[in-house]
């Protein structure tokens, strides 16, 4: 009988280790343009991760693992500056990656929960440029919850949410020039690399489903704001805090406050019929150059 257990826990332990996987990323560094549509919209300098080469993304492509997984990300980078590729309480690797050169960060993925990369170089600039994106750990067995034997959800949304200061940073960063950190008015808010007309037209930020089904709403906050996000229609149950799971999820009345390079998930249920936005509640934030409502918004729709 002993050997039978002794048997079967050795198996139960190939069956943990055949679960993991490896799981191999690549991002290259470059210069870029991200254009918001609409009335207020406008063509702005970036600097962005991009799953290829010349073709930076606002936010940088979503990597997404299981817990236990064993990853590898490798980052090149093609500006003529120094950066470098920081997953905030994942990685400790700081150094820069010169320009031309690359690096490759190996880990073991952490528990499940929502996280967020960047570059921290540069008094901000860097990141408030465009370098920036999610890194999202799944439970081991790649279930519908949030966390292994956590709560479940039908759907899952990634909200990365971030501002940009288009005269003062922007522009000048991209030409060179010398940026006054200790001034910042971002002009551009987004969602998803998008202003929210563009937002509520995107069916991979909007939270669509059917009565009764649940979205997982990962928010990224990347940006050097704090942004307060509104939803209409219901209330929420929130999971985690900044990667700290909540003992007990509990009922949040309509709005979250989700401070600057942290990250907060919640646990939407649609249970009225209707179509309802989502927006920061700032009146700032909530337009392109002052033009509501292309700012950081999005909706919520019952199909």
């Amino acid at each position: 009988m002993i050997r039978k257990l002794a048997l079967y826990a050795l198996l139960l332990i190939g069956q943990s280790t055949a679960e993991a996987a490896v799981r191999n990323f690549t991002l290259h560094i470059d210069n870029g343009t991200l254009n918001i549509t609409g009335t207020g919209g406008t063509s702005l300098n970036v600097w962005g991760y991009g799953a290829n080469q010349g073709l930076p993304t606002i936010p940088a492509p979503k990597l997404v693992v299981n817990e236990g997984d064993t990853v590898t990300i490798t980052v090149y980078n093609h500006r003529s500056a120094s950066h470098n590729f920081v997953i905030k309480n994942v990685t400790t690797d700081v150094a820069a990656i010169a320009s031309g050169g690359s690096k490759v960060y190996s880990f073991t993925a952490p528990t499940a929960g929502s996280y967020l990369y960047s570059d921290t170089l540069n008094n901000n600039i860097n990141r408030e440029m465009g370098l920036y994106g999610a890194f999202i750990v799944r439970p081991a067995d790649n279930s519908n919850t949030a966390w292994t034997g956590g709560p479940s959800y039908n759907n899952e949304n990634v909200w990365v949410v971030s501002e940009m200061d288009k005269p003062r940073w922007n522009d000048v960063a991209s030409t060179g020039g010398t940026v006054a950190t200790a001034t910042y008015k971002p002009n551009y808010f987004i969602i998803n690399g998008q202003g929210g007309f563009d937002a509520m037209m995107n069916m991979s930020t909007m939270v669509m489903g059917t009565l009764n089904q649940k979205s997982l709403v990962r928010i990224v906050n990347t940006g050097q704001f704090s942004h307060s996000l509104h939803f209409h229609g219901n209330h929420f149950q929130v999971l985690t805090i900044n990667g700290v799971r909540q003992p007990t999820p509990f009922e949040q009345w309509d709005t979250i406050n989700v401070p600057p390079m942290s990250t907060a998930e919640v646990l939407y249920t649609i249970n009225q019929y209707g179509h309802y936005p989502m927006h920061v509640h700032t009146a700032q934030a909530e337009g392109a150059n002052g033009v509501y409502l292309n700012g950081a918004a999005t909706m919520i729709d019952m199909q």
